[in-house]
């Protein structure tokens, strides 16, 4: 008796575990993990770009000091196939125009430049009275893009040489930071304006009102 009381006992627990295992599998979520959604990037977009640090350069360097918060616009057009982008990007001020690729991921954007068409500028003069020329030869963007607008930070290194010299003076290195927007599509903060909608435009009860300066009356740092 005591024999059947025991094989009742451990049939039991055994059949509560299966119960057990089975609720577990019917309530577990088997389905494959979901990516984070990709931010639709293609278009032409418009960036203020404000001048933050520069680091070495010899006398440019040294000469640029004084051009810290200085402002830029560029426009960056982009081509987008899934995650991938190829992007040209030309500056107003520094006169700069080169080609990019890179990826976003979800809302971030990271473009490194690939060439260019236009990378030099010529006969900066440092302070001292010296002349150096100027040649692009790297460049990266990193900066957020969602629902068409967004922040970033640029970092580009400069190679330093006396006009017409193939020696390398120096290396400089620039950091700026800058805000964007797609073309067309109005800036959040209604003080900045990139083109996209004239000054004075009236929506309903929104006024967008006219700017004496909306752009920088120099452009660029060098």
């Amino acid at each position: 008796m005591q024999d059947a009381d025991a094989f009742r006992s451990t049939l039991a627990r055994v059949f509560l575990l299966l119960c057990v295992l089975a609720a577990s599998a019917a309530c577990g979520d088997d389905s494959a993990p979901t990516s984070p959604s990709i931010e639709k990037v293609s278009g032409v977009w418009m960036g203020h770009i404000t001048l933050r640090s520069v680091s070495g350069g010899e006398c440019v360097g040294s000469a640029l000091q004084s051009a810290i918060g200085n402002r830029d616009i560029f426009a960056a057009h982009i081509q987008q196939t899934d995650k991938n982008l190829t992007a040209t990007v030309g500056y107003q001020g520094n006169q700069t125009s080169c080609a990019f690729t890179g990826i976003v991921n979800g809302v971030g954007v990271n473009l490194n430049m690939t060439s260019c068409q236009a990378d030099r500028v010529r006969s900066f003069r440092c302070a001292n009275g010296d002349v150096r020329d100027l040649q692009l030869m790297a460049d990266a963007m990193t900066a957020d893009a969602s629902n068409g607008y967004g922040t970033g930070t640029e970092t580009s290194a400069w190679r330093v040489v006396a006009p017409g010299g193939t020696a390398v003076l120096g290396t400089l290195t620039i950091t700026a930071d800058f805000a964007w927007n797609m073309l067309g599509i109005p800036h959040s903060d209604f003080h900045v304006f990139d083109g996209s909608v004239l000054p004075g435009y009236v929506d309903g009860t929104v006024v967008i009102p006219e700017e004496v300066n909306p752009f920088c009356e120099k452009c660029g740092w060098f």
